[in-house]
């Protein structure tokens, strides 16, 4: 029986590295979010979500600001 050596698998990388420096670092995060949409997610009942999506395609406005102009409304 031969005896042959098998080298061991690479070494994997460990990621991406380290962060970079806070000077070099991307300025993003510290972007004003004013007038800036996010996300505001819930779960509505379907009929409740039809009878938002008609109403707004009647009146031609959409579903979102139906919802912001009827919670500004009940605030």
């Amino acid at each position: 029986m031969n005896h042959v050596k098998i080298p061991p698998p690479p070494k994997k990388s460990s990621g991406k590295g380290l962060p970079p420096p806070a000077n070099e670092a991307s300025t993003n995060l510290s972007k004003n979010m004013e007038g800036d949409f996010v996300a505001f997610n819930f779960r509505v009942p379907a009929e409740f979500r039809k009878k938002v999506r008609q109403y707004a395609l009647d009146n031609d406005t959409t579903a979102v600001q139906i919802m912001m102009d009827a919670i500004d409304d009940y605030i």
